[in-house]
């Protein structure tokens, strides 16, 4: 199997850090695979896979995986505006991955939430999971 996962990853963020719109309202790439950095400030965005695999059902390794991308903000209007940028960067777009032809990309479900951290300071949260398939590699 190539390198699917990091193929991906480059994929997710070279298309989420060429919005100019989401990279504006971060003040940067604060853009994070898996998760932030333990130090990293607010706001920003972090995806990884959740879900899928090969669909087994031809031979060119159709894969049909879930992502979730989500956005960090101090407050739930920033994280719901991260959240829309991302949205329309992925939702029925064509991604470019390398080895690999994206045929399919939508978002599927919605995910908002806030948390309290020890520190106190709450963290709101909203993304989506996203359903891409592709073939190739």
């Amino acid at each position: 199997m190539s390198d699917y996962f990091g193929a991906m990853g480059t994929a997710l963020y070279s298309t989420l850090s060429g919005g100019t719109a989401l990279i504006s309202e971060l003040g940067g790439t604060a853009i994070y695979s898996e998760q932030a950095p333990d130090n990293a400030t607010l706001p920003y965005v972090v995806f990884n896979h959740q879900g899928g695999g090969l669909e087994n059902i031809v031979h060119d390794n159709l894969r049909n995986d879930i992502w979730f991308v989500r956005g960090y903000a101090a407050t739930r209007a920033q994280a719901n505006r991260i959240d829309g940028n991302c949205q329309d960067l992925l939702h029925k777009k064509k991604l470019t991955i390398t080895g690999y032809t994206n045929f399919w990309t939508v978002r599927e479900d919605d995910v908002s939430l806030v948390e309290t951290p020890p520190d106190e300071q709450r963290v709101y949260m909203a993304g989506g999971f996203y359903r891409i398939r592709i073939t190739g590699a």
